[in-house]
């Protein structure tokens, strides 16, 4: 192979010579040059922190990624392929790229040339295990069995021509990077700011194996499950990583704001983390170094064709810890008013309400009023459910130079993986509760969640074959995790295909009947396309029953044609 050319990522230097996620590159470096000192390991290491979701673009970057989910509706039904159902074999690429994990392994089959002390370089070598394992997870997520390489491939390499290695072999060897890596990566405190740390890697272990485990759990028996699986393993690996960041003492849930109803509102749009307990890694902006991005022009102008899903709405609990379909409290959703009342706190802090902030510039203050239900296709709101968690009415939209911080990893997630792998374990105990889902509780004043809940939803569950406490659990995570990109792999791993067939849909277009005026000129009548009473974005598309995902298919992405005329000894997933 021609040598690989470090391209060192942009938005890369150090701050004070230090802090990696907030500056531009220094230099630029080529695999023969490279000689393994501090410093080259350093530079080496800075360009893969770009692989990190953050705000860049024009988009919101983290929160709109559960456009991919039942959570969010995009404007687009084929937003993405693979939950549509609509995704085709490609000839080349589709996400079949193993060059990243190249070069990660030129840095773990070469490091030992230094003529450094292993203990001043041994925080790089950790990194490049984690990212060897990052980039390896998402190709797992997305084909299943993939081969698994260790080493610097060249254009003769043998290993180019043999067959994908089993999805659990190669989730193996997943976690066993992630321990070479917690090993070698500093505690928390110890770290260099802005980099990775034992405690990230932990965080991520616990998710690699939680989704392993549940993979195969739940795809038992299907065309998507392994031999002889073993996803108790899976879950104990989970909880035992979680627990090791849970009992460091680093971390705490933040209660945000002055009150309950902006503890939770108040944790995503902050310009600054570095005092949080609860953010473990986050991306700085700083407009001193130009850099910024532009998500104040997804909240501040329109919705850019997307918006909250009715049925993330009707996952929210009431305030006596049930669900509406059992709770007294519920008011119904002929109006938001109602809707919104007697609800878990959270549901209001993602939502915009009327009479919400929605951006504050100088001396005038702009309050939200209605969606943006009729401004044009690409920028409407598609349910009358607009996005608010993230907003930061602070931010700067008349150049649209926004630094509200970007959260990688947060400490909620330990406590959900937790929680999820214990109950998994059948080992899921009140302590574990009150350890985990019932700090989040806490944060928002709902009451607590009991190992018997002291309810059954029957048919209404949203799963219907799990217990009441598992349903709960995962209703946790999905109010918890909200529109930050986790709910598509949720639903995979979950198998969870009898949700995503279902109608997606949004609010009662009644309940913006006696403000009609307010709204802008319709300039897309579609957009108001209903069913049975609610908005329908997908009634005029293929998708107005319910995305049209084949479960004996589309839980996997298709190889490239060209990688299976190359190497013979790969076999195309199934379906396709």
């Amino acid at each position: 192979m021609k040598n690989y050319i470090i391209i060192l990522l942009s938005l890369m230097i150090l701050w004070s010579c230090e802090d990696v996620l907030d500056k531009p590159p220094l230099d630029t470096i080529t695999d023969k040059e490279i000689t393994f000192s501090k410093k080259e390991m350093e530079l080496y290491a800075n360009k893969f922190y770009g692989n990190f979701p953050t705000h860049e673009g024009y988009w919101l970057g983290i929160f709109e990624m559960d456009n991919s989910s039942d959570n969010m509706i995009s404007g687009d039904y084929n937003y993405n392929a693979q939950l549509a159902g609509t995704i085709q074999v490609p000839g080349s690429g589709g996400g079949w790229d193993f060059s990243k994990v190249r070069s990660a392994n030129f840095f773990l089959e070469n490091y030992h040339k230094t003529e450094e002390e292993l203990s001043t370089v041994s925080a790089y070598i950790g990194e490049m295990y984690f990212w060897r394992a990052w980039f390896y997870f998402d190709l797992v997520k997305a084909f299943g069995d993939v081969p698994w390489y260790s080493k610097t491939l060249t254009t003769e390499s043998e290993e180019l021509y043999a067959p994908r290695t089993p999805r659990n072999v190669v989730v193996d060897s997943i976690l066993v990077d992630l321990d070479q890596a917690i090993a070698m990566l500093p505690e928390k405190g110890q770290e260099t700011e802005g980099r990775i740390y034992r405690e990230i890697a932990l965080l991520f272990q616990s998710r690699v194996a939680l989704y392993e485990g549940t993979w195969e759990k739940y795809h038992n028996g299907t065309d998507f499950g392994v031999d002889n699986a073993d996803w108790d393993k899976y879950f104990r690996k989970a909880t035992e990583a979680a627990n090791q960041v849970m009992t460091s003492g680093h971390f705490a849930i933040d209660k945000a704001g002055t009150s309950p109803s902006e503890h939770y509102w108040g944790l995503f749009n902050q310009e600054d983390y570095s005092n949080s307990q609860e953010i473990m890694l986050w991306k700085k902006w700083d407009l001193s170094l130009n850099l910024y991005h532009l998500a104040s022009a997804f909240f501040g102008v329109s919705d850019k064709n997307t918006g909250i899903s009715k049925s993330l709405v009707n996952s929210y609990l009431c305030t006596d810890g049930k669900p509406i379909a059992v709770s007294d409290l519920y008011l119904g959703d002929d109006l938001i008013d109602e809707e919104l009342s007697n609800r878990d706190p959270r549901l209001a802090q993602t939502i915009f309400v009327r009479g919400d902030v929605r951006n504050i510039s100088g001396t005038d203050t702009s309050f939200f009023s209605v969606p943006d239900l009729t401004l044009e296709a690409r920028l409407r709101n598609t349910t009358g459910y607009q996005l608010a968690k993230g907003n930061n009415p602070t931010a700067d939209r008349t150049s649209n130079q926004d630094i509200t911080g970007s959260i990688i990893f947060r400490y909620a997630e330990v406590l959900l993986n937790y929680a999820e792998a214990k109950a998994e374990l059948n080992e899921c105990t009140q302590s574990v509760l009150d350890e985990s889902v019932n700090l989040l509780r806490d944060r928002v004043d709902m009451p607590h969640l009991t190992v018997d809940p002291g309810f059954d939803e029957g048919a209404s569950k949203t799963f219907p074959q799990l217990s009441q406490l598992m349903n709960e659990i995962r209703r946790e995570r999905r109010v918890e995790l909200a529109c930050e990109g986790y709910r598509f792999d949720d639903l995979m791993r979950w198998a969870a295909a009898d949700i995503i067939q279902r109608p997606m849909l949004g609010a009662k277009i009644q309940q913006y009947a006696d403000i009609k005026d307010e709204f802008r000129p319709v300039l897309v009548p579609e957009a108001l396309f209903s069913k049975n009473g609610y908005i329908a974005p997908y009634e005029n598309s293929p998708a107005k029953d319910g995305w049209q995902f084949n479960p004996n298919k589309n839980y996997l992405k298709p190889l490239p044609s060209n990688q299976l005329t190359l190497n013979p000894n790969l076999e195309q997933n199934p379906g396709y």
